[in-house]
């Protein structure tokens, strides 16, 4: 969760700060529920005595919203850990700063008047909870979509299980490269497993099913807003090499978006059939990324990429938008910030990437037959078409 790692020592002064999310821009209210999923078939790479178990989050339409509970952005544990990770670079505790509250509304009914919606399926970057990606998923769910998030047990830095029960990263730090590289290769195999299993178990639900392992009782109609029939998926560095791969391995996903990822696995010399966008940060060109160059030249499907300028690597998650207010209150610098996020100012960065990744999924999910029809403008200065 290292937001600051780069940064300069903050003024000693006190700050009080709330960091909040932009609103979604859809019409729909969002609904939100939590689930822990048990892989039996599985043990866990990374601790081997258990079996593979996952914390998802399920994004989508609700209805009758009046009078529930807000689900936090972070949990206060999470939260804690957060400000723990950037204390040591001179930002001030979590008593000093705080996270506002995401936009669904937990356990809400599913709106199912429209009938079943597409789902699309998300892997964050390596290390990175699933909730630090809550911008763009919740966006996605206020225009219809039905988004599952993922949470990667073990090499994410913190999962939380119900009960409170934290499991942290078991990743020792990488030494040097072939140690790098053979941590993303374990990492990148046990995403796809993991995400493989999750269209399992949402296949399971859309049947009636409870695949939650505590047995959670589900919100009303949840199964009967799930299309299985139309699935996507976007991941952000790692996750967007998950997408690529689990795309290769897994016909269910009709179309990926790759948020500043490389590469790895089978995909690369496979190439994909399906829709494919790349979106990556400035200074980071394609034929730059590895393994980015031979899998655009393998692929027989559609492909896109832009180069969003002014971003950084961490300008493609939540990060972004709690860089933003540290730096206005003093607390980290700017120049540590814009290394971490870029120049991009972060709100309109957030708002480009929600259009495109929308877009993207409308065209490619069948709710508009083709590119020049889409609405998501892709048209934007700050979003460079690459050849």
């Amino acid at each position: 969760m290292d937001v600051t790692a780069r940064a300069e020592p903050a003024l000693p002064q006190p700050v009080s700060v709330l960091i909040t999310l932009p609103e979604p821009t859809g019409a729909d209210a969002i609904g939100v529920v939590d689930l822990h999923l048990i892989d039996t078939s599985r043990r866990d790479p990374y601790k081997a005595a258990v079996p593979r178990e996952l914390m998802v989050s399920i994004w989508y339409p609700a209805t009758n919203v009046a009078g529930l509970p807000v689900r936090p952005w972070l949990s206060p544990r999470l939260a804690q850990m957060y400000a723990d990770s950037v204390t040591p670079v001179g930002a001030p505790s979590a008593q000093r700063w705080a996270f506002g509250p995401s936009h669904g509304y937990l356990d809400a009914g599913a709106e199912t008047s429209r009938g079943r919606r597409p789902i699309i399926v998300f892997s964050p970057g390596k290390g990175l909870p699933r909730e630090l990606s809550t911008a763009q998923a919740e966006d996605l769910a206020s225009h219809g979509f039905v988004v599952v998030t993922l949470s990667h047990t073990h090499e994410t830095s913190a999962t939380e299980f119900p009960g409170g029960r934290i499991e942290e990263s078991l990743l020792p730090p990488a030494t040097d490269p072939g140690e790098d590289e053979a941590q993303g290769t374990t990492a990148l195999a046990t995403r796809v497993a993991d995400t493989r299993f999750v269209l399992d178990e949402l296949a399971d639900l859309a049947a009636g099913h409870n695949p939650d392992a505590d047995q959670h009782a589900l919100p009303a109609n949840l199964a009967g807003v799930l299309d299985v029939s139309k699935v996507a998926m976007f991941g952000h560095s790692l996750g967007g090499a998950t997408v690529a791969q689990a795309m290769h391995d897994d016909r269910r996903i009709a179309a990926g978006v790759d948020l500043d990822g490389r590469l790895w696995g089978s995909v690369v010399t496979d190439g994909l059939d399906r829709p494919f966008m790349l979106i990556n940060r400035e200074g980071h060109d394609r034929a730059e990324i590895p393994g980015m160059k031979q899998f655009w030249a393998a692929g027989h499907g559609l492909k896109l990429n832009f180069r969003l300028n002014g971003a950084q690597h961490h300008s493609f998650c939540d990060n972004q938008l709690i860089a933003a207010p540290l730096v206005a209150a003093g607390v980290v610098s700017s120049a540590a910030a814009s290394q971490l996020v870029g120049t991009i100012d972060p709100r309109s960065s957030i708002d480009l990437q929600r259009s495109y990744l929308r877009g993207f999924f409308d065209m490619t999910l069948g709710r508009y037959d083709d590119l020049p029809q889409a609405p998501a403008n892709f048209l934007h200065p700050e979003m460079v078409p690459v050849p």
